[in-house]
């Protein structure tokens, strides 16, 4: 009341100064920052326990030898001179950019037939669609075996080339990558402003350059953040190069031969480091996107109806059923393979596989400990998320520790779940 009446009295310019910048600190630490405060502080210290200690120790390794003696860039050096873990990265980027690529294009078509046509059966298509997000990266892989492996039920359409390599490894990953790029590509292309269409419309603009000039604009950052995110979980998945990928070596596995093949932490860890340069390329771009993107919708906006088009709603409606038809394949011949007696030579269909207390050595404990594992992750986790986010979000006057904490965020991101990060708590 002091500061607002001195305010409104009227004062010397340099009283003014101070009483506004008594009333920011004020601000700054009142009740409710200073329990953000708190509670930023708390989890940054259980992110710093948890991500950045595993992580040290993953860097200190990767500059010792087995001995434990330090032997400072020895292992890069020896990683980059042998020719095989050479091949590795290049094969790991090179399938990061052609998954990317094709995952890029086929999100985008599908998510722009959802939101920006009248084709029918649009909650069907959606379902198919974010479909394969539930399955693990390994269902897939298993799954194109049994369609397109030696014994495969279609072989013959890849006209004789194998599925055992990089063919295999970049179809089970387009699959995998799918739901993850088209939920980004729907939210963005949802966040339209129709007035822009109006004007494109009473502008006599053509489709073509409606798309260029309106659509594709507005759906930019979107589709940067989709492609980042696609690249990162493709170099950074260990399931389906595992079993399908054969002869084709990449990062991941690499980091899973080198520890566990041959024991050799040291290796593993520099393997590890090159894994985490997509999270700081992740980071360095969301920081970039989330400066330069402006919401397409305000107060006055008006959500964008696709009026109806024979022709476009007919080409999008085949291009999502198309879609919608290999993501069923894959889905259902993992789940007739589960069924199959002893493929490929006794294909009787049978329920015995699913009797774990007889075809699994541990019976039903390893299926009942994941449901305990899962369930205790996600109530957990989605307690720790929601608050981490929230304060992240509001304590916007604690910069420095809002920054750190979003960059270790994407860090588990970046490292193979199963190998990296088992090899950082190793460590």
């Amino acid at each position: 009341m002091q500061v607002t009446s001195t305010l409104n009295s009227g004062g010397t310019m340099k009283q003014r100064l101070a009483l506004l910048t008594t009333q920011k600190v004020s601000a700054k630490f009142s009740k409710d920052n200073m329990v953000l405060f708190g509670l930023l502080t708390f989890l940054f210290v259980v992110m710093t326990l948890f991500i950045l200690m595993p992580l040290w120790a993953m860097m200190k390794k990767s500059v010792q030898n087995s001995a434990g003696e330090f032997v400072g860039l020895e292992n890069f050096a020896t990683y980059f001179a042998t020719d095989s873990l050479w091949y590795s990265l290049s094969n790991t980027m090179t399938l990061g950019l052609i998954v990317t690529v094709v995952v890029g294009f086929l999100a985008f078509g599908y998510a722009y037939a959802l939101t920006r046509s009248c084709m029918p059966l649009k909650g069907l298509f959606n379902l198919m669609g974010t479909a394969p997000i539930l399955a693990p990266s390994l269902l897939p892989a298993i799954s194109l075996i049994f369609l397109f492996g030696n014994q495969g039920v279609a072989k013959e359409l890849l006209q004789g080339h194998s599925v055992y390599g990089l063919i295999g490894v970049s179809l089970g990953l387009i699959f995998w990558t799918f739901p993850h790029a088209l939920m980004i590509l729907t939210t963005s292309l949802r966040t339209s402003d129709a007035r822009l269409y109006e004007a494109a419309r009473a502008l006599k603009t053509s489709p073509a350059k409606t798309f260029f000039t309106v659509t594709l604009p507005a759906a930019k950052y979107g589709l940067i953040s989709t492609l980042i995110v696609v690249f990162t979980l493709v170099v950074c998945d260990f399931g389906v190069p595992k079993v399908i990928g054969g002869s084709y070596n990449v990062l991941a596995t690499d980091i899973f031969k080198q520890v566990v093949g041959q024991q050799n932490f040291s290796m593993g860890a520099v393997t590890s480091i090159l894994l985490l340069l997509p999270a700081v390329l992740a980071f360095t771009v969301d920081r970039w996107v989330q400066k330069k993107q402006k919401s397409m919708l305000d107060s006055r906006s008006v959500p964008y109806q696709p009026s109806p088009n024979k022709l476009r709603d007919s080409l999008c409606f085949a291009y999502c059923l198309l879609v919608s038809l290999a993501v069923l394949a894959v889905l259902g011949m993992a789940v007739y393979g589960s069924l199959v007696t002893f493929w490929p030579w006794n294909k009787a269909l049978t329920l015995n596989n699913y009797n774990f207390a007889e075809m699994s050595t541990y019976g039903w404990s390893p299926y009942f400990n994941s449901l305990k594992l899962a369930t205790w992750t996600a109530i957990i986790g989605s307690v720790v998320i929601f608050i981490g986010a929230y304060c992240i979000e509001k304590g916007r006057a604690f910069g420095p520790v809002r920054q750190a904490m979003q960059m270790m965020s994407v860090i588990p991101m970046a490292v193979p779940v199963g190998t990296g990060f088992g090899l950082h708590l190793l460590l």
